[in-house]
């Protein structure tokens, strides 16, 4: 049942049951954890809804009808998909006026998003979702359906929306569109207003199993099932995680973050300046987005590490999963064994994993982290 979409057994079930009963809601908020196949599931239900020849007493997509494909090539004239963009100059009334760099940026990601529906759109300065979309989008909505059983339009991480973007999205949801569906994707609902979330049948996305994340990395991606189940076991649920560390030396990432966390916590600056260095190269080490992209990972592995440090701190020893740095992380609790600080300390980290998404300049979150994690544990 809906192969393409890993694991979220429950989350099937409730979409099949809900087609079977031909009780569709307006628009629908999917929500959960980043990498649990929020926007996977979305295309899916937009293929079931429009299939030419579904099976499963019409609750699942063929994937082979023009209108599957179509869906699948983010091509079909009754499919609306937004996105994050790089924000348009100030004063401008286009939401096309961005560079040819940043469109060859954003149609590159495109491109793998059409064969992979758990590809992260990673599209430079493309942190907002503004208004000028949401009204061509509306523009869009207000035409008459030539083609498709069901128009359906799909918000990719749709806390994206700026404050004005929200409130003209909120007179779409007021003023539905016969024959018409939206499908909101987020990681963090509380971006959103209430008056939008009130209007939206919310769906919550679990984190996947690691057997689950440890299969698909099998099937999908060709790793061994040794090296499956390691990346499984760190990718706290996410997919996308896991398949981000594909290909990196995540064990020698871990060992940063030990030695980031031990000069971090040295009160020499000049210690914790040199680890930091070696988060976010002063020069070389790619471009921006690279850069990005391995801050994001070693905050991920940091704020895992965290938690088994907290674990450790509060007896709870079978829900470890850097078992192999168990030395390392009792010696960190011998002498950080506070559970509330070490809460602290992951809520810091949270913070600048959330920073780091917004794309705001890294050294500064960076060193701005030291400083909230020295406030939390010494």
């Amino acid at each position: 049942m809906w192969s393409n979409v890993l694991g979220q057994e429950r989350i099937k079930r409730v979409l099949v049951g809900v087609l079977e009963r031909e009780m569709l809601p307006g628009a629908y908020l999917f929500l959960g954890p980043e990498g649990t196949g929020k926007d996977a599931a979305a295309f899916e239900l937009a293929k079931a809804i429009n299939c030419l020849d579904p099976k499963s007493c019409g609750t699942e997509a063929c994937d082979v009808c023009v209108n599957c494909l179509s869906i699948d090539q983010l091509a079909a004239p009754f499919l609306h998909f937004v996105h994050a963009r790089p924000a348009p100059k100030p004063q401008s009334t286009d939401s096309n006026d961005i560079t040819p760099e940043e469109l060859d940026s954003i149609r590159e990601q495109l491109e793998v998003l059409k064969s992979d529906k758990y590809h992260n759109l990673t599209i430079p300065k493309a942190n907002i979702i503004t208004i000028l979309q949401i009204r061509e989008l509306r523009l869009a909505l207000s035409k008459s359906l030539t083609t498709g059983k069901r128009r359906t339009v799909i918000i990719s991480e749709a806390d994206l929306m700026n404050k004005s973007a929200q409130n003209a999205f909120l007179k779409t949801l007021e003023e539905p569109h016969a024959n018409t569906i939206i499908i909101l994707t987020s990681s963090n609902p509380h971006r959103l207003y209430p008056t939008i979330l009130s209007r939206c049948q919310e769906v919550r996305f679990d984190v996947l199993s690691n057997e689950d994340i440890s299969d698909a990395l099998v099937e999908r991606d060709e790793i061994s099932r040794d090296e499956a189940n390691f990346l499984a076991r760190l990718a706290a649920g996410s997919y996308s995680q896991a398949r981000a560390m594909i290909g990196e030396d995540i064990r020698a990432m871990r060992s940063e973050i030990v030695s980031f966390l031990r000069m971090g916590l040295s009160k020499s600056r000049r210690n914790a300046v040199k680890e930091i260095d070696v988060f976010v190269p002063r020069s070389g080490g790619g471009s921006f987005l690279e850069k990005r992209v391995a801050v994001e990972q070693r905050l991920l592995l940091l704020g895992l590490w965290l938690r088994d440090a907290l674990a450790l701190a509060t007896g709870s020893n079978e829900r470890i999963i850097n078992i192999d740095q168990q030395q390392d992380l009792d010696r960190f609790v011998s002498r950080f064994n506070e559970p509330p600080k070490i809460i602290r300390a992951i809520r810091a980290v949270e913070v600048a994993q959330g920073q780091t998404k917004q794309q705001l300049q890294l050294r500064p979150v960076m060193l701005n982290l030291v400083m909230e994690l020295e406030a939390a544990l010494l």
